[in-house]
């Protein structure tokens, strides 16, 4: 892959560019192995505060053990204000295959880092792209909790010394913020099941998905 060219900021990309770029940044989420990727309206995104609540209540084992986990993550009252200002995301997808790496609770652990560590590589990359035509704004979130998406479950660096593994790749996940995912992937369409690990029949989850959204401008 080339160097990527820095594009001058302009205060007011033209409607006609700004589809073209989506349309690149689309792509580009699947060269990178989305197995899809959808342009999205950003107010068809809700946050709601129950999504938090769900990081506590039952209490998650990352809640307080990364700083892009709850309580250290934006509240949902602030990120309403902030996704007010965009108008455009890229939505990513990753099909979980085999789906028992989510769906066995002795699977789970171990595939988490491959699966959701690669939707935080999809998103960090479309985010940098954008941000270097000019989309200064471009803010992206993914997908589980990055102290085991991206480090194994070792101990978060960043909150011990202050110097994060990987700076440029972590990313909070769209539930750490409050954004509803269910009912996003319901809209555009995709297939989405709550995934348990324990008196759930396995045979009633036939897929499993990480999923992830770049907001551009």
């Amino acid at each position: 892959m080339g160097k990527i060219r820095a594009r001058r900021i302009k205060l007011d990309t033209p409607e006609k560019i700004l589809k073209k770029d989506l349309d690149l940044y689309q792509e580009k989420s699947l060269q990178l192995g989305a197995t899809d990727a959808r342009i999205i309206p950003a107010r068809q995104v809700v946050v709601d505060p129950r999504v938090r609540l769900k990081c506590l209540v039952p209490r998650c084992h990352l809640y307080g053990e990364t700083p892009n986990c709850p309580p250290y993550t934006p509240e949902p009252h602030q990120m309403r204000r902030i996704l007010e200002k965009y108008s455009y995301a890229i939505m990513v997808k990753n099909d979980v295959l085999p789906a028992e790496d989510f769906v066995d609770d002795e699977k789970w652990y171990k595939a988490h880092m491959a699966h959701q560590g690669k939707t935080h590589r999809i998103v960090s990359g479309v985010e940098a792209l954008a941000f270097n035509d000019g989309y200064y704004f471009a803010a992206g979130f993914a997908a589980g909790g990055c102290k085991t998406a991206l480090c194994g479950g070792r101990i978060c660096q960043f909150l011990d010394s202050g110097r994060c593994r990987f700076p440029l790749k972590a990313r909070p996940s769209m539930e750490a913020v409050g954004i509803d995912v269910y009912r996003l992937v319901s809209l555009v369409g995709w297939g989405i099941y709550p995934v348990a690990h324990k008196d759930v029949d396995p045979e009633s989850i036939p897929c499993a998905i990480s999923v992830g959204i770049v907001f551009v401008a």
